[in-house]
């Protein structure tokens, strides 16, 4: 099939056609999201060359597996799931994920800071700034993953569902009992 034709397809449809051994819609679809791939897994790992083997790995998993795809979820949320996956067994094997959680808090606290004012309003901002982050890390895992992947990653409640497991009402819960309790404790 015309390469043409295939972008035009979606990416369920692409799966399909790569189920039946079809290389070229294969190809359509690590074309379409392999930018985004590397993009997701490098915020995770902050290593450009570790992202891009993550991406690697995830395109191939998904091609030796094509067969057993059930679109349950969209294909970016079954790839972005995967990738989250991957980067996380990496980071648990280089022993990083620590490291890197406290140094993304911190580089975001130093962006926050970094900010000219006069300092009263300076020091005003980075309490409020502290006590936000302190009151996220308090909330409970589902609720800090879903706000974070809504508020941060732009994401719809569908990809939050199928990323976290969860229906889309219990995925809209979550992100309002978040919300209330930060409210609640400003």
């Amino acid at each position: 099939m015309a390469q043409y034709s295939l972008k035009k397809k979606t990416d369920n449809e692409l799966m399909e056609l790569a189920a039946r051994d079809d290389r070229e819609a294969f190809e359509v679809l690590v074309l379409r999201y392999y930018r985004e791939a590397i993009r997701a897994a490098e915020r995770m790992v902050h290593d450009k060359m570790q992202a891009e083997d993550i991406a690697q790995d995830c395109f191939a998993d998904i091609y030796v597996q094509r067969r057993r795809y059930a679109p349950s979820c969209s294909f970016r949320t079954y790839l972005y799931t995967l990738v989250k996956h991957k980067s996380i067994d990496c980071l648990r094997k280089t022993g990083r994920r620590e490291i890197l959680l406290e140094e993304e808090k911190e580089s975001w606290l130093e962006a926050q800071h970094s900010r000219e004012g006069l300092p009263e309003e300076e020091y005003f901002r980075r309490e409020r700034v502290r006590r936000v982050t302190e009151q996220i890390e308090k909330l409970p895992e589902v609720q800090r993953k879903a706000l974070y992947l809504y508020a941060v990653e732009d994401r719809s409640y569908q990809e939050i569902a199928g990323i976290l497991g969860k229906n889309v009402p219990q995925i809209k819960i979550a992100i309002y009992r978040a919300r209330k309790r930060l409210l609640k404790e400003e």
